[in-house]
C-alpha cells in the first residue's frame, strides 16, 4: 500500500493531466485504507483545479470501494481473533458499540462526510462483524458528495498546485520521520546477539 501511495503519487505531482484519473484510482485506494498516511483531501482539492468533478468524484469512490473490500478481509478476522479480542471487555469499548450498534449505517455515512476522523469507526464496525455490503453503501453514500465537494472547493478557491502537493508531501514526511525511528529500534531487537557482538561466539 505505502509504494503504490507512493508512486501515485509522483505521478499526479508530475503527469496528473496524462492518465490522471487512473492514478488517482490507485492513489485512493491506500489514501482510504483503515490505517492509511496518505490524506486524499489535498489531492482531490488538485484535481478540482484541471479536472472533470464528477469523474474524479466517482474514480476516488471506486477506489475507496475497493479500500473499504480489502480492509473488510483484513481487519473483521484480525480484530475478532482468538485471544485476542480482551480489548472487547472494556467499559470503553462497549459504551461506543452500544451508541454505535443503535445507528450504525447512519454513523458511517456521517463520519465518513463529515471531518471527523474515520478510522475509529471502521475498526468499529469491523470488530462487531458489519456486513460489507452495508458497509460499503455507507462508505459510498458518504464518500462520493466528499469527494465532489472537495474537487468543487479545488475549483472555487483555486490554491496553487505547489501548495497541495507540498502539503501531501509534508504529511508523509512527518509520517516517515516518527516512523523510522521506531522501526529501526525494532530491527535492532530482532538482530541475534552475535550480530550485534560479533565477538561473543568465540568466547
Amino acid at each position: 500500500m505505502v509504494a503504490i501511495g507512493l508512486v501515485t503519487f509522483l505521478l499526479i505531482s508530475t503527469k496528473a493531466n496524462n492518465n490522471g484519473y487512473l492514478y488517482l484510482f490507485f492513489y485512493s485506494i491506500p489514501a482510504n485504507t483503515a490505517i492509511s498516511v496518505f490524506p486524499h483531501e489535498p489531492i482531490l482539492i488538485y484535481y478540482g483545479t484541471f479536472a472533470n468533478w464528477w469523474i474524479a468524484a466517482i474514480v476516488a469512490s471506486g477506489g475507496t470501494i475497493v479500500a473499504g473490500v480489502l480492509d473488510h478481509q483484513v481487519f473483521v478476522p484480525v480484530l475478532n481473533l482468538k485471544g485476542a479480542t480482551s480489548y472487547k471487555k472494556s467499559g470503553f469499548y462497549q459504551r461506543a458499540t452500544a451508541i454505535f450498534m443503535r445507528y450504525p449505517f447512519a454513523t458511517i455515512v456521517v463520519t465518513g462526510f463529515t471531518p471527523i476522523p474515520f478510522w475509529p469507526f471502521k475498526l468499529l464496525a469491523f470488530s462487531i462483524h458489519y456486513p460489507l455490503y452495508r458497509y460499503l453503501t455507507a462508505l459510498t453514500i458518504s464518500r462520493f458528495p466528499r469527494y465532489y465537494l472537495l474537487a468543487w472547493l479545488g475549483a472555487a478557491i483555486g490554491i496553487p498546485t505547489w501548495v497541495l502537493i507540498g502539503i501531501v508531501a509534508v504529511i508523509f514526511a512527518t509520517y516517515a520521520i516518527r516512523a523510522i525511528p521506531i522501526l529501526w529500534r525494532r530491527l535492532r531487537k530482532k538482530r541475534p546477539d552475535y550480530v550485534k557482538h560479533p565477538g561473543s561466539q568465540a568466547r
